[in-house]
C-alpha cells in the first residue's frame, strides 16, 4: 500500500532533481529521504528514478506517477490551506436557520459584523417557522427561533440557549379608535370586537398571543391569516383589521402605523433562542458567530 508521505517526498525529489536538495527542502535527514523513495518503489515494483551523477532522472514509470503523485500534493497543499483559512476563520461556510422575524430584523447586523471580521467565510441563511427550523437541523449550523419548544424535540448533541426578549405589540392604522382609547396598553379583552389579522400557523409570535388569550379565557376567530411580518403591515394598512407583530419590525418602519402594548403595562414578552451544538462538536465559525451575538447583547444593555 502506498505510504502518501512518501508521495509528497518523491515530487520533491522530483522538482530538485536532487535527493540531497530534496532533504534540505523538507527538513529532514538524506537517508530518509533515501529511504522513502526505496520503499516508494518497492510498493510500485518497477524503478521509479536512475542516478546520473548527482542527478535523479525519472524513468517512465516515475514520469507516470508523477502525474499524479503532483495532483495529490495539490489536493494536500489545498487541503492544508484550507484547514489553516479555518483556523482563522477566513474559509468554509456557516450554515443559519431563523424565524422571519429574526432574519429580518435581529441577524442581519451580526452576519455583517462576522463577514468584515472573516472575509473568505459563507454565510447562507434559511427562514421558515420553528417547526421548520427543528426539523432542518441536520442541515444547519445554528438555529435562531422564538418561543419555547418541545425539549423532546431537541436532538441530544444540540442545546438550547436563551439570547433576547422582545415584546409583541399590537399594530393599529393611524386614527384607530383603539389607539384613542388606550394611549399605551390594551388590553386582550378589548380585541375581540374588530378583526384581527392572524400570522400563519407556526409563527412564534402567534403562539405567544394565542397562550396569552388562552390564559385569559378569551377566544378570537381566526379570519383573516398572512405570511410574515410585512403580511401584518401591509394588511393593516390596507384597513384589513388589527394585527400584531414584535416591537423590533415596527421599529424602522411605522408610516401609516400605531404600535401599543397588550395586556398590561409590562407587555406581551416573548423570548429569541438559539439552539446550538454543544461546544465540544461547535465549529470554529459557530463558535465566533456565537460570541458576536453575545458581545452584541452584552454591549446592549
Amino acid at each position: 500500500m502506498l505510504n502518501p508521505q512518501h508521495l509528497l517526498t518523491f515530487c520533491v525529489v522530483a522538482k530538485f532533481c536532487s535527493i540531497t536538495r530534496a532533504a534540505h527542502s523538507l527538513n529532514i535527514g538524506q537517508p530518509a529521504v533515501s529511504g522513502q523513495l526505496k520503499l516508494l518503489q518497492e510498493a510500485v515494483g518497477e524503478p521509479l528514478y536512475e542516478r546520473e551523477g548527482h542527478r535523479i532522472v525519472l524513468t517512465p514509470v516515475g514520469e507516470s506517477l508523477l502525474e499524479h503523485a503532483s495532483n495529490f500534493e495539490k489536493n494536500f497543499n489545498e487541503a492544508n490551506e484550507f484547514i489553516r483559512c479555518l483556523q482563522k476563520i477566513n474559509a468554509g461556510t456557516l450554515r443559519i436557520g431563523s424565524t422571519m422575524t429574526i432574519a429580518s430584523f435581529y441577524l442581519p447586523k451580526y452576519v455583517v459584523q462576522l463577514q468584515t471580521l472573516h472575509h473568505g467565510l459563507q454565510v447562507f441563511m434559511k427562514t421558515g417557522n420553528t417547526h421548520e427550523i427543528l426539523n432542518n437541523l441536520s442541515s444547519l449550523d445554528l438555529g435562531f427561533i422564538e418561543g419555547p419548544i418541545d425539549w423532546e424535540l431537541l436532538p441530544k448533541n444540540y442545546q438550547l440557549l436563551p439570547w433576547q426578549k422582545d415584546e409583541i405589540v399590537l399594530v393599529l392604522p393611524e386614527g384607530h379608535e383603539l389607539a384613542t382609547l388606550y394611549s399605551d396598553s390594551v388590553p386582550l379583552h378589548a380585541l375581540i370586537k374588530y378583526p384581527v389579522i392572524w400570522r400563519e400557523p407556526g409563527s412564534g409570535a402567534r403562539q405567544v398571543l394565542e397562550r396569552a388569550l388562552s390564559k385569559a379565557k378569551l377566544v378570537i376567530p381566526v379570519n383573516i391569516e398572512v405570511m410574515g411580518v410585512s403580511g401584518i403591515k401591509e394588511a393593516v394598512r390596507a384597513g384589513l383589521g388589527i394585527g400584531f407583530s414584535s416591537s423590533q419590525a415596527l421599529r424602522y418602519e411605522r408610516e401609516g402605523l400605531v404600535a401599543r402594548r397588550l395586556n398590561s403595562a409590562s407587555g406581551l414578552l416573548w423570548h429569541l433562542n438559539i439552539i446550538a451544538p454543544k461546544v465540544a462538536i461547535q465549529s470554529r465559525a459557530v463558535k465566533a458567530f456565537l460570541e458576536l451575538c453575545n458581545q452584541k447583547e452584552i454591549g446592549s444593555k
